[in-house]
Parts: structure tokens; sequence; C-alpha cells
């Protein structure tokens, strides 16, 4: 079952790859570059880190990471979807992004060594994987001791009367807007309920516990559409 599962995820970024990023910008008002930023804040990305950008997609948090290792430092971006990981690294080698290098990889099965990033980030798709905690060891894993990982993700809002609005755009806009941009409205259908399936931040912070991560914490983006998780490797 989780390998059908990856299966259709899998061929569902690639149908939507060439009209992702539209879509991103204009579903979140282009509020997921600030989201993206603040991820990287919570990386203490630097100067000189080595950074695992997971299931990078089009690459823009590794690209974000990229301007903040340099001088020095490298960013590696991984996603299990090989035509939309190709937009990404195309869209590197168009911005003259140095030290990045993309791998085609699965989150449950990380082809890097113990302990071999400074940090390691992913971007809206924690809730696409087979098992949430599988995927946090992982990354947990290639974190050197004293490295960070990071997860954002979209989450249901936390204010009260943000709720019944969000519902109405999840279900109603959401679909028709991705569909008639992408031509897939079935993956923008997929998207929301994927969200009302995702746990609450307070389940994914014990879960970063169990998985080795310290000093774990979350916050709340824009009344709870986005959250961020981030813990240290012990």
């Amino acid at each position: 079952m989780a390998q059908s599962k990856e299966a259709r995820i899998r061929e569902m970024f690639a149908q939507i790859a060439p009209t992702y990023d539209l879509l991103n910008s204009v579903l979140s008002l282009g509020i997921h570059h600030r989201w993206r930023a603040a991820a990287l804040a919570c990386a203490q990305v630097r100067p000189g880190s080595v950074v695992l950008d997971l299931a990078s997609g089009t690459a823009d948090l590794a690209l974000g990471a990229a301007r903040l290792v340099s001088p020095g430092g490298r960013v590696v971006g991984a996603d299990f979807c090989r035509p939309i990981l190709a937009l990404g690294a195309a869209k590197a080698r168009r911005r003259r992004a140095e030290a990045m290098a993309f791998v085609v990889a699965s989150a449950d099965h990380l082809p890097f060594p113990d302990g071999c990033f400074d940090a390691v980030v992913m971007g809206f798709a924690l809730r696409n994987v087979p098992s949430i905690e599988h995927c946090l060891a992982e990354m947990a894993r290639v974190t050197r001791p004293g490295g960070w990982v990071v997860n954002l993700d979209l989450t249901r809002p936390t204010r009260p009367w943000l709720r019944p609005l969000y519902r109405f755009y999840q279900d109603r806009l959401m679909p028709f807007v991705g569909g008639l941009i992408s031509g897939r409205r079935e993956a923008y259908t997929y998207l929301p309920k994927s969200i009302q399936a995702f746990p609450p931040p307070e389940e994914i912070a014990e879960v970063c516990r169990r998985v080795g991560l310290g000093q774990v914490r979350f916050e709340s983006l824009s009344g709870g559409l986005a959250t961020i998780h981030c813990g240290c490797k012990a």
C-alpha cells in the first residue's frame, strides 16, 4: 500500500510539474516565499553550511539555502520525482547558483551516510510520505550532531474565524483554480485532503522527539496555514 501511494504521488507531481511554481504563488498569494525564509532561519543555515533540501521539487527552498551558505557551503536537492527535480535543476542553472547538486531519492531511503549535513530541510512534503516517522528518522540520521532538522508544511488554521473560510477555499476554490491552470483538478483535490489528514503540530513534535531530536519546537505561520517544526540532532 505504501509503495502504491508513493507511486501515485510521484506521478501526480510529474503531471503538475510545469505549472507547479505558478500555482504555488497563486494559491498562497506569494506568502510561501516568506514561509520558506522562516524555515531556513530555523535551520540556522549560514556560510559554509552543507544543507540537504529533501523533497526539493522546483528547488525554491534549495535556492534560498544556496544564497545563505555562500561562500564555502553546499546544497543538495533531493526528490523522488525526476521531472519536477529536473525543473529545479534547470532553475538553478538559469540563476547561476553555484555549489548545488540534485539527486533523485526517496525520503524514506536517503542515499547519504550518517551525519553528513549541517541541516536538513523539507518543504510541503511530509504529508505525502508513506511513513512520517520513518522520514523524520532518515532526516535525523543524515544530520550531524548539533545540526538542525526542519520541516515546513501546510496545516489547518488555528484561528477559529479563519477555519470556515479556509475550508471553503480548500474545498471549492483550490480545486477549481488548480485544475484550471494545471489541467489536473485531481491533484488539487488531493491537496486539501492531505492537509486535513495531516496530524496536528503537537503530534508531529512528539514524533520528532521519538526519532532522537532535541530542543523540538513548532511555529504556526499566517494563523496556522503553515507550520514549521524544528529539532536539533543530539
